[in-house]
């Protein structure tokens, strides 16, 4: 049994094994609407932060959103971004149509993961980027029910 563990020399130098949880941040980023026509990712949401506190360490991104597509036969795609540092990175898998494809006409809620390897121990501010091949993607639709939640797990590597 054990009530608290400890650092030998500070608390924040335990060695966690590979794969183990550090911290796990949650949030709801937003639940008003938000919508772009662009056909670049851009920023659909707020931003949940995190610091690392290994710069080896992987963050698993995880965000469920409530997305409308309109215009008729349209095309969304989704991927993530980051901000550290002052610089922005969109999008992070580096695929021109992200992790995604989103085709719904009507409001419906997706999870959509990521896998990053930030390589820093400064904050990351990660947010939901999309764009369309025409038309108009929107997220949430100013319900309780239709809101953007997102996940960030530090996991040692």
């Amino acid at each position: 049994k054990v009530d608290t563990i400890t650092g030998k020399t500070t608390a924040g130098t335990i060695a966690m094994p590979a794969g183990h949880v550090v911290q796990f941040v949650n949030g709801r980023v937003s639940d008003d609407r938000d919508a772009t026509t662009s056909t670049s990712f851009v920023q659909l949401g707020d931003t949940l932060s995190i610091t690392p506190k290994f710069s080896t360490s992987k963050i698993f991104l995880i965000a469920v959103v409530s997305t409308e597509v309109s215009g008729g036969g349209h095309t969304a795609y989704m991927d993530f971004g980051r901000t550290t540092g002052g610089t922005t990175t969109k999008p992070l898998s580096g695929y021109s149509g992200g992790i995604s494809t989103v085709y719904q006409e009507s409001w419906n809620t997706k999870t959509y993961t990521f896998l990053d390897s930030p390589s820093t121990t400064s904050a990351i501010a990660y947010f939901c980027t999309f764009k369309v091949s025409a038309g108009t993607v929107s997220i949430n639709d100013n319900s309780a029910n239709n809101m953007t939640n997102f996940t960030l797990m530090e996991i040692k590597q």
